[in-house]
């Protein structure tokens, strides 16, 4: 009986700690922003990145504090003011954009978190960002000789049912200042093999081409295409193009 009791005594002494714990944070309307959205407008990605700052004045008749500023996204960070903010003072929020890899429109949301996350203040920075050209190496890790470099040393085609088809995006780089003639050539001569046999590459220039395979029937044993660049008459590395057996579907 005593055991029930002192069961009791402690589940009631807990449910206040429980119930706070689970209490979601309210808007705070007593910390003003100067601006709830800022426009960076259009940016160069090349430039790295942005900063505003924003203003947020205490209206109350009592000291803010800032407890945290929550991003939600590696790209935004945020600076704050640290220090309780007096009633009729301004705390300022720092908020850095890195537009690196993240081509186009951007819209990111800051949470600022008040009083050890009693309430709130929402904070928004948004843009379009103007994408730059990455090193070659990047998209096109494998350097075929000539200049010419491929986002692939094998492609992997998985095993086929007969009529399934498989398509894979092959990125080609030229860089180099001249123009590149590109004829591909097959060992075998696979004609269920669909891409381009030859190709012409601007002075630097990158471009993406479907590698599609095509099955006619199913084969028991793997096989593998030899695709072989040819660049300005001169033959370089093959490119591997792999078939997996029936037998190994799934797998």
């Amino acid at each position: 009986m005593l055991h029930k009791q002192l069961l009791l005594i402690l589940f009631v002494a807990l449910m206040p700690i429980g119930a706070t714990a689970q209490t979601d944070p309210a808007f705070c309307k007593q910390l003003v922003p100067d601006q709830k959205i800022f426009d960076f407008g259009t940016i160069q990605e090349k430039n790295g990145p942005v900063t505003h700052t924003f203003l947020l004045t205490n209206t109350s008749t009592k000291p803010i504090v800032i407890s945290d500023v929550k991003a939600w996204c590696s790209c935004t960070t945020a600076t704050f003011t640290k220090t309780p903010v007096a009633p009729g003072r301004q705390a300022r929020v720092v908020a850095t954009f890195n537009p690196s890899y993240r081509p186009g429109k951007f819209s990111k949301e800051l949470v600022v978190l008040l009083n050890g996350g009693e309430s709130y203040v929402r904070l928004w920075v948004k843009g379009t960002v103007v994408p730059m050209q990455h090193p070659v190496t990047e998209d096109h890790p494998y350097h075929y000789g000539e200049g010419l470099y491929m986002s692939h040393r094998v492609l992997p085609f998985r095993a086929l049912k007969a009529g399934e088809q498989q398509t894979f995006q092959l990125r080609i780089a030229n860089d180099t200042d001249r123009p590149m003639n590109i004829e591909f050539r097959r060992q075998p001569d696979n004609r269920l093999l669909q891409m381009p046999r030859q190709l012409t590459l601007k002075p630097r220039e990158r471009r993406t081409v479907d590698v599609s395979y095509k099955a006619w029937r199913e084969y028991s044993y793997r096989r593998r295409i030899d695709i072989v660049p040819v660049v300005n008459g001169k033959s370089l590395s093959p490119l591997h193009l792999t078939l997996l057996p029936a037998k190994q579907r799934g797998k």
